[in-house]
């Protein structure tokens, strides 16, 4: 017996030790290495210059771009994941019917998120292009707008522009997870209430809503860590601009570290941005853990 309990921890060992070794080479080894460039003066063609200890840190935390970035990437994050589940969720509970238009929906879902951002991106720079854009020449033509405007170039659209082609990009993603989630809920209560005498409205506000809560929140979870990250549509759209106002934390880091060439700098805002989003996710995870133990199956 002993014997075999033995082979069984070995073969588990076997059969974890690929992940572990990915994790190691891809994850831990990459962080520990900007932990260390962190910590001095390192150009990109020179790393490890000079140890300079936590300078860098101090000199991001005093620099103002750095900071106003770390902003936009929260209105940027909250906005679009806001949106993409109210949407999502929205057309899951509309479309939760075995039928042609709900099979139909399901399937051009998966259309806009498994395509490439920049390709994306290609396209709603041709949509938003102000001289012959599709967006100005409706908008115009509906009498919403007297002239064409640059989308991306004014710095109070520019960002909810970026917005909404992420929108438009996610939103199915949080719809066909939705849908996941009410086709996992039970029917009991439902006949219950039925019988009780209960409405359509009164099972959705005191059945679906809390019974969906703990599901639609680890969506909304998963969708702000994917947001907090952006770079693909900002760089190809705006490219940080106009001026700063799309530049999320992650463009800033990025041209730091590869048009400034200061990677040690860069290192440790990186760092810093890794700190925040994990306080982060461990905030929004408590709050899962109380809306699953309170509401979850």
């Amino acid at each position: 017996m002993h014997t075999l309990h033995r082979r069984t921890r070995r073969e588990i060992l076997w059969m974890v030790a690929p992940a572990v070794l990915t994790l190691i080479v891809f994850s831990l080894y990459p962080l520990v290495y900007s932990i260390a460039m962190s910590l001095s003066d390192s150009q990109l063609a020179r790393p490890f210059r000079a140890f300079v200890a936590f300078k860098n840190y101090t000199d991001a935390v005093a620099d103002a771009l750095f900071r106003g970035s770390i902003l936009l990437t929260f209105v940027y994050a909250f906005g679009v994941t806001a949106i993409e589940t109210a949407l999502g969720f929205g057309l899951a509970l509309l479309l939760n019917r075995e039928s042609r238009a709900s099979r139909f929906a399901r399937t051009l879902g998966l259309l806009p998120f498994i395509t490439p951002p920049v390709a994306i991106a290609a396209i709603w720079r041709l949509i938003y292009d102000p001289s012959s854009g599709m967006l100005n020449h409706y908008l115009v033509r509906a009498g919403i707008l007297e002239q064409n405007v640059a989308f991306l170039g004014i710095p109070g659209l520019a960002m909810a522009s970026v917005m909404l082609v992420d929108v438009w990009q996610w939103t199915p993603f949080v719809f066909l997870l939705s849908l996941a989630v009410l086709a996992s809920l039970p029917h009991e209560p439902y006949e219950a209430a039925a019988v009780d005498g209960a409405n359509t409205w009164q099972q959705f506000v005191h059945i679906t809503l809390p019974l969906c809560l703990p599901g639609v929140l680890i969506i909304a979870i998963l969708r702000l860590i994917g947001a907090m990250k952006v770079f693909d549509l900002v760089f190809m759209l705006t490219s940080g601009g106009p001026g700063a106002s799309t530049q999320v934390a992650s463009f800033y880091i990025y041209k730091t570290a590869f048009q400034q060439f200061k990677t040690g700098y860069a290192s440790a805002m990186t760092i810093i941005l890794i700190i925040v989003l994990t306080i982060l996710v461990t905030l929004l995870t408590v709050l899962y853990r109380k809306a699953q133990q309170r509401y979850g199956l």
